[in-house]
């Protein structure tokens, strides 16, 4: 009788593990992006909250030294990322925050690039 139970465990974790393991499946938010320029920086901003997963940050040539943050709340931001390196474009991150805004701050114009727009994913 043990076999069994040890036979049906090791099932039951194999299968929890396989699906934790599984890609999942990102689509992106079907939303229009508003661009809000403000003193410390950019918001880039959908009309809804939605349970984001991921974004990708697309602009051209190279930036450095960003901060970006997710609005939590109506006045609250939430750290996601601070990049101090240099990164190129398309910029992929994957987070997890019921949002409707991603505030990008450039603290310096070292970088000879542009940031474009956010696109915003969920999970299917």
């Amino acid at each position: 009788m043990n076999k069994l139970y040890g036979i049906l465990l090791i099932c039951a974790l194999s299968i929890g593990c396989a699906a934790l393991i599984t890609e999942q499946t990102y689509v992106r938010v079907d939303a229009p992006v508003k661009e809000k320029f403000i003193f410390s920086g950019v918001i880039y901003s959908i009309p809804e909250p939605e349970e984001i997963r991921k974004i990708i940050i697309l602009g051209e040539g190279k930036v450095q030294n960003i901060d970006i943050y997710a609005r939590d709340g109506e006045f609250n931001w939430k750290e996601i990322k601070k990049i101090k390196d240099t990164v190129t474009f398309p910029l992929e991150m994957t987070m997890v925050a019921n949002t409707d805004a991603i505030r990008i701050i450039q603290k310096s114009m070292t970088g000879k690039g542009q940031i474009h727009t956010v696109e915003f994913y969920t999970l299917q």
